[in-house]
């Protein structure tokens, strides 16, 4: 009689190069209803992902062509894929790096089979970021109404195959959003692929685009394929897109209008099926209009454009995000802190240069420091460098700011204005008829400040 657990229809993979191990494996799992892909090496393991829909991974630390962590970190480029990790090695580095990297859980050979099932049935049961909807990734929760609608937008236009290009300031999650496109679009089942345009060196950067021939320049000792033919029927995101030079700028335009490629060194054209995804921290508009990018490309790029809002603008998801990504972090660091709803006033009240990223960190650094019990405003004083987070108000006074030629005028104008409204505010007791006075503007002009800034009129 088939119990209900074996009516699960899940496809788990097996990495080792213990082929009869792999066999013991797949007989256990196919019990409890389990489908199992068996892989003898890491590039059969990718190879599979790439081809195979695959809820989990059991994956060996140690493999003849590749390390597990090399595995590891490629698996989680392509999609929330639950890894188990397994080793005959093991030792407390390559376990926190395992778990750091995203391993759902760490074994040790030899195995028990009935715990390794469990573990599997368990992972395979937690839903994935696809499935969790946007909130399943950490920098995409959201409660503000502006951030909401570049959401919604999001939604409708994933299944479609138009070129998209997201805008937005360093840090407010425009990868995060272009890796949730693509895993949750018809192209979920194939490649990912990812590059900074600005992180390579000009010399080296259509090499790396558009792959190489062997023997097609001084070291090229074995071809390459290139990131465009290694996401191949799946997604290219390309970063800072606003960094290319003219001349790549020309061959990115004949890629997206012929749809073919042509290697360094090669004179055959391969036909290329990706959806292109491009993000810059720029304003592409403008550099069209000093001749710096290409009209015809921006215009390519830009069918479809969502731009990402600076978190100063919508201080009201700071608590959801810092809230869900405790949650996060607990699970991780098998932890069960809490943190004080003062320190979360505290941190709402900044303004996050770094956007997201800053203040995701800034919390996982106060998680890390903390071994048990609440985090506490005198741990965010304790650890913080940012005189602005360990005021009472959160801010510092402009005229003890030092400011430096690299901070961002506006960010830092934005800064100043807050202030001299808190104090105007302050010093005519919450009188804005008087503080409008004061500081030279109409009172309707400083209640629409107020709101801006998320001061309560």
């Amino acid at each position: 009689m088939r119990t209900e657990e074996m009516t699960v229809t899940w496809n788990v993979l097996i990495v080792d190069d213990e082929e009869q191990l792999c066999k013991l494996i797949a007989r256990k799992l196919k019990k409890a209803g389990i489908n199992t892909v068996i892989a003898l090496n890491g590039q059969a393991a990718l190879k599979a992902i790439c081809e195979t829909p695959i809820d989990a991974v059991i994956l060996d630390y140690m493999l003849p062509d590749m390390t597990g962590i090399e595995v590891l970190k490629a698996v989680k480029k392509e999609g929330d894929i639950p890894v188990v990790m397994l080793t005959s090695y093991a030792n407390v580095e390559s376990a926190v790096m395992a778990m750091k990297i995203g391993a759902a859980d760490y074994l040790n050979k030899p195995i028990e089979l009935e715990e390794l099932k469990n573990i599997v049935v368990k992972v395979c049961q937690q839903p994935r970021a696809e499935d969790e909807g946007l909130s399943g990734n950490p920098g995409l929760v959201s409660e503000s109404e502006k951030m909401n609608k570049v959401l919604e937008l999001v939604r409708r236009v994933k299944d479609t195959e138009a070129s998209m290009l997201i805008l937005g300031e360093s840090g407010v999650g425009k990868t995060a959003l272009a890796k949730w496109i693509h895993e949750n679009s018809v192209r979920k089942h194939k490649p990912f692929v990812a590059i900074n345009c600005a992180a390579i060196p000009e010399t080296l950067l259509e090499s790396e685009l558009f792959g190489f021939r062997k023997g097609s320049f001084t070291g090229a000792t074995s071809s390459q394929k290139g990131k465009f033919l290694a996401g191949d029927g799946g997604t290219v995101f390309l970063d800072e897109i606003g960094e290319l030079s003219l001349s790549m700028q020309v061959k990115l335009l004949h890629v997206i209008e012929e749809k073919k490629i042509m290697q360094i060194g090669s004179n055959e054209y391969h036909s290329l099926d990706v959806r292109i995804i491009a993000a810059t921290n720029k304003s592409l508009k403008k550099l069209v209009e000093e001749q710096q990018f290409r009209e015809d490309l921006y215009y390519r790029l830009n069918l479809m454009e969502i731009e990402i809002p600076p978190l100063r603008h919508r201080k009201e998801d700071i608590s959801p995000l810092v809230w869900h990504h405790m949650e996060k972090l607990n699970d991780k660091y098998k932890k069960e802190l809490k943190i004080n709803p003062k320190v979360v006033q505290r941190l709402s009240a900044h303004k996050w240069p770094g956007n997201i990223r800053e203040l995701l960190n800034t919390v996982e650094r106060l998680h890390i420091l903390k071994r048990k019990g609440t985090i506490e405003l005198a741990d965010l004083e304790e650890t913080s460098t940012d005189e602005r987070l360990s005021s009472e108000d959160g801010n510092v006074p402009f005229d003890n700011k030092q400011w430096t030629a690299s901070d961002n005028l506006s960010q830092a104008l934005e800064e100043v204005e807050e202030q001299m409204i808190k104090k105007a505010l302050t010093e005519t007791n919450d009188n804005q008829t008087k503080a409008a006075e004061k500081l030279g503007i109409a009172r309707h002009t400083l209640i629409y400040k107020m709101k801006k800034m998320g001061m309560k009129p």
